[in-house]
């Protein structure tokens, strides 16, 4: 296996931060919409997502193929589900630095140094 891209690198480490603060996030928007609200809800949603963010991490960290496509697949749900985060009483600056994280991790997974890493 080739040595892993820089930018590579950078995505399994975003990957890991934008779990890790997903997961935070959600734990406190479950808590504050006491279980069962909208806002609650979406929490629940974003708390399994967050932990598959950082599985995906390690993937990418070995240059797993299917854990780039998962991690693209996730980053794209984590940008929809800020969105809708707003709508329902997330700061905006949140939903800015949790998307924004989703958004240079998506270009970072597909430059050409990391289409090689991963075989595509």
């Amino acid at each position: 296996m080739a040595n892993r891209p820089l930018g590579v690198t950078l995505v399994a480490i975003i990957a890991w931060l934008s779990g890790f603060l997903q997961i935070i996030g959600s734990i406190v928007v479950i808590i504050a919409g006491v279980f069962v609200t909208w806002p609650a809800i979406l929490g629940w949603i974003s708390l399994l997502i967050g932990g598959v963010t950082l599985a995906v991490g390690v993937g990418l960290w070995r240059g797993n193929p299917t854990a780039r496509t998962i991690a693209t697949i996730v980053f794209v749900l984590n940008i929809v589900l800020e969105v809708l985060g707003m709508f329902s009483g997330e700061s905006l600056w949140s939903a800015i630095a949790g998307a924004g994280l989703s958004i240079i991790g998506l270009i970072l997974l597909y430059t050409r140094s990391a289409r090689a890493y991963f075989g595509a």
